[in-house]
């Protein structure tokens, strides 16, 4: 299968290896096949969902590079990224990160914008954005910014793929960047079973070697100078034959043609064979392990990896899609839902990697475990091997297939546009693997049932071959995970288990899952959009509902909110834990249901909301929103609470609580921020305190408490009609009648800094980073504040990151942001330091901050303007798709601002921004002694013995 990369992944894709041998290259002239391909490539029609207004468009550059263009004239921001299909798995032995390393040195700097940073600086002053990331056997760069001054920003982008400096100044700088960066995850366990997984593979394939970087991989040796070894790097492998370019804009595509060819066209073409990972990752060696890992976290679970060979190019018949599908489900009688019944786990899923070595991967199948499920591990092993069997000999039914072939068709019919900046990187990654017609409808295509193929991946699921991973603070594992903080031990799978697993195996009786009784190929009537803005439908005792329908994305969508409002969820670190713990119980009654309703691409999220409230969330396709809200609501008012599902809960948060101890310093401190402006924030202590005598009849009464006389508060948006929304509102108040007024609604209080008075937080975190959060915070509140803070923030970001993060090397996280409180107007800075202590970084960000008010007046009052107009244009953008438009009254909902007027006051604030605005409110917030203020900090283990940063 063609790898999906989603937002997430992109961000954390760090992938690693060994070299390969470069090739000689020579710069050679266009050729006559490749003029041909030119002009077939532009008479290509790139296959799209009759739900995208958007035109698509191709071409081949003469030197190589294939382009893919995006016109959407309803866009105010322009996006492109360029990937190159080089990676991590390309390092030299000698120099282990340096594919990532480069990817940090690119950007400082070309001949013709000399500037180190200057793109960032010149992408954020215009309301937009850069970043990159090095995969396993890719590079993407990508920016998006304000679509007037696209040609310009490209004529920048270009150029780092033309004559980058690497200017040897800055290259003590970047590498203390990726050793940052190598610090910042080397204590999260999903790092660390990440790089184990390339580790325990063969020796021989790029993923078993380090692949982020650090100072003692990078630099000078012997025999290999850093710097050297990256520009022959750069020399031998940045061609443009084996990069793909997409640029998505408001532009016509004539015009973003013409872009592509002034700015790209020069970019050498070295000719060179396309560096395919060609050595298996998994060979005869690696297979029947036992791999046990001590985990840094609370995290108790059970991996079954399945060894499987690349089926790339079998895309269009979905095999591995066929397979996940019935090994995931959750339906009476599956995998997942008996080891849940039987106490065991509580969660199963499964994916396939078929690619994480290049040439081949793995199908995985993850158990969350519960505390008897460690100890039946033999148990869960031996259910996923019978259940993989059953599949092997029952599942090939075409029913299924022709299921996920109608469910995808509809979502192909009814696909959103995407987000210009993912789209853009989306498509810069799947040309490399996908025909140019099916960019876009490549995950949507089920051609035809082919029994072979699905036999073929079946036939790999041997469970001779299986790798098994042990996961929980008890194993006995005590080899470091190279270059990372856990802990590890392999071994060879025995006989004697494998025969133990067989006689087990004969004690499990599964089902495979019915088709799927939530789907509908039919699509409900669209209705008029009588309501733009949200329209109250209900207010009486016991309920309120509001309408309002979409401006743009009039389609068979909706998004159903409901709210099961208390004004007693946080009145206590007691009460905040059993609202968790209520949420989690009826998580697990749901879970069928939830998986049901995924698979027929219809949303359904149960959390807390604002005041501790239970959550109902559904969207989708509309057709099935009544009964799912009917049967949801009648779930709750009728929750079984049983020993298991409140001993399994109770597990779960004491693990969520002391696991979020343990998350990134930076993160942490977002939290405390939060925590320290709402009121009754209950910090991790004291719900953890709380969370020890919590007993179930304890719930049982605060489940009670919620019923007897809760205020439910709907919010619809949507294909609904305003009878249907009163149709759900009194249903739903038939089943969890109140008498609560809808204007005796709960909402959240928060807690603003007094003037002139500090808030301070302090603590000490297990992991080797510190961090400082300092925010100021105005008097009153003020929309005209919190836009100049924007168009502040716009200029004062750039220039915080460039001198902390990349001239002084003072930390990796080092960013600053507006951060309003009800209005009020507020500023942050923030940096996380692996090598200075907490008095020096706040030393170090005040000096700054008393600096740049110099810079600050010396900024043309043009910049300000640019960058004015830039979140300007932001605002005004038509939303991309129905959720984004449907996602624009939702934070006033919950806070029960009826007017809805919260955009128009702030792009009318925007307007009237000056320069001048920016200078006083920059004296009078950030430098003003009067001002409110919050210093938070957190000490890592590298810093143990240092003091706190004193308030002053």
């Amino acid at each position: 299968m063609s790898k999906s990369y989603s937002a997430l992944a992109l961000s954390i894709l760090l992938l690693g290896g060994v070299a390969l041998s470069g090739c000689e290259t020579t710069q050679t002239a266009s050729s006559t096949a490749t003029v041909a391909a030119v002009r077939n490539l532009e008479e290509v029609t790139i296959i799209k969902s009759p739900n995208d207004d958007r035109q698509y468009g191709a071409l081949m550059l003469p030197n190589g590079l294939q382009v893919v263009l995006v016109s959407d004239p309803s866009l105010e921001n322009s996006a492109a990224s360029l990937a190159v299909g080089v990676g991590s798995a390309h390092n030299p032995k000698d120099q282990l990160g340096l594919a990532h390393y480069l990817e940090h040195m690119l950007f400082l700097g070309t001949e013709k914008y000399p500037e180190p940073d200057g793109f960032m600086k010149y992408t954020q002053a215009n309301g937009g954005m850069t970043n990159a990331f090095t995969a396993y056997d890719k590079t993407n760069y990508m920016f998006q910014i304000n679509a007037g001054k696209f040609d310009d920003a490209l004529d920048r982008f270009s150029d780092y793929f033309k004559k980058p400096t690497f200017d040897p100044h800055f290259s003590d700088k970047e590498r203390n960047a990726v050793n940052n960066e190598w610090s910042l995850q080397k204590a999260q366990d999903p790092w660390n079973l990440f790089v184990l997984q390339g580790f325990t593979a063969s020796p021989n394939n790029p993923s078993s070697k380090f692949n982020i970087g650090n100072l003692d991989t990078l630099k000078d040796k012997p025999g290999s100078v850093l710097n050297d070894e990256m520009k022959k790097f750069y020399d031998a492998y940045y061609s443009s034959n084996i990069m793909k370019l997409t640029l998505v804009g408001k532009q016509s595509l004539p015009e973003l043609k013409a872009l592509a060819q002034k700015h790209f066209s020069s970019i050498p073409n070295k000719n060179i064979p396309f560096p395919e990972v060609v050595v298996p990752g998994l060979t005869k060696a690696e297979l029947g392990k036992s791999i046990h890992y001590k985990p840094i976290k609370e995290l108790k679970s059970l991996y079954v990896d399945f060894p499987v060979k690349s089926n790339k190019t079998e895309w269009r018949l979905k095999p591995n899609e066929f397979v996940h599908n019935l090994l995931t489900s959750e339906e009476p009688g599956t995998l997942g839902e008996q080891l849940r019944v039987q106490g065991l786990v509580k969660s199963l899923t499964a994916y396939f990697d078929s690619e994480a070595y290049g040439p081949d991967g793995f199908l995985r199948v993850q158990a969350d475990l519960t505390d008897a499920g460690v100890q039946k591990q033999d148990e869960i092993i031996a259910a996923i091997f019978a259940y993989v069997e059953l599949i092997k000999k029952k599942g090939l039914d075409e029913n299924y297939y022709r299921e996920l072939q109608a469910m995808r068709s509809k979502d192909f019919a009814n696909a959103p546009k995407p987000d210009p900046l993912q789209q853009a990187v989306g498509l810069s990654m799947s040309q490399f693997d996908l025909p140019v017609e099916n960019l876009m409808n490549s995950e949507y295509i089920y051609e035809r049932y082919d029994a072979k193929t699905i036999k073929k991946v079946l036939a790999q699921l041997d469970e001779k071959s299986a790798r098994v991973w042990y996961i929980n603070p008890d194993e006995k594992a005590e080899t470091p995970v190279p270059f990372f903080d856990g802990k590890y031990a392999i071994r060879d799978i025995s006989a004697a288990e494998f025969k133990r697993w067989d006689s087990l195996e004969k004690n499990f009786t599964f089902n495979l899952p019915p088709l799927n009784d939530l789907f509908t190929d039919k699509q409900a009537p669209i209705v008029e959009n009588t309501y733009l803005k949200p329209h109250q439908v209900v207010s009486q005792p016991g309920v309120e509902a509001y309408l309002a329908h979409p401006e743009f994305y009039r389609e068979d969508k909706g998004q159903l909110s409901l709210q099961i409002n208390v004004d007693f969820g946080k009145s206590s670190p007691r009460q905040a834990v059993l609202s968790s713990l209520l949420n989690e119980v009826f998580n697990k009654q749901n879970l069928t249901l939830i998986d049901r309703a995924g698979r027929a691409s219809l949303g359904v999220e149960l959390k807390t909301t604002v005041t501790n409230s239970q959550g109902i969330f559904i969207s989708g396709y509309t057709t099935k929103h009544e009964l799912l809200l009917t049967q949801l609501v009648k779930n709750f008012a009728e929750l079984p609470i049983t020993d298991q599902w409140f001993s399994e809960a109770k597990d779960s948060q004491e693990k969520n609580l002391l696991n979020a101890k343990k998350n990134h310093v930076f993160r942490q401190l977002f939290g405390d921020l939060g925590r320290v402006t709402v009121k009754n924030g209950y910090s991790i202590d004291e719900q953890l305190a709380a969370l020890q005598s919590i007993t179930k009849a304890d719930l049982i009464a605060y489940q009670d408490a919620v019923k007897k006389n809760a205020l439910l508060r709907l919010f619809a948006v949507g294909n609904y009609s305003e009878a249907q929304v009163k149709q759900f509102a009194q249903t739903a108040a038939q089943m969890l009648p109140g008498t609560r007024l809808p204007e005796n609604r709960a909402v959240n209080a928060y807690i603003i800094p007094a003037m002139g008075k500090i808030t301070e937080s302090s603590g000490d975190v297990e992991l080797a980073d510190s961090a400082v959060l300092q925010a100021w915070f105005g008097g009153k509140k003020s929309d005209d504040e919190q836009a100049q803070l924007a168009v502040l923030n716009a200029l004062f970001g750039n220039a915080f990151f460039m001198q902390l993060r990349t001239h002084e090397q003072l930390g990796y996280v080092v960013t600053s942001f507006e951060y309003p409180v009800d209005d009020v107007p507020g500023f942050a800075m923030l940096v996380q330091s692996s090598n200075t202590d907490l008095p020096g970084i706040k030393t170090r960000m005040d000096k700054f901050r008393k600096d740049y008010l110099a810079t600050l007046k010396a900024t043309d009052e043009q910049e300000v303007e640019q960058a004015k107009q830039a979140l300007i244009a932001n605002v005004l953008e038509k939303p991309t798709d129905f959720y984004a438009e449907a996602s624009r009254y939702t934070n006033e909902f919950w806070q029960g601002k009826y007017a809805f007027d919260a955009r128009d006051r702030y792009l009318a604030s925007l307007k009237k921004v000056t320069k001048a605005d920016l200078v006083r409110i920059y004296e009078s917030l950030l430098l003003n002694d009067k001002s409110g203020k919050a210093l938070l900090q957190l000490r890592g283990t590298n810093f143990k013995t240092k003091p706190f940063a004193p308030a002053k």
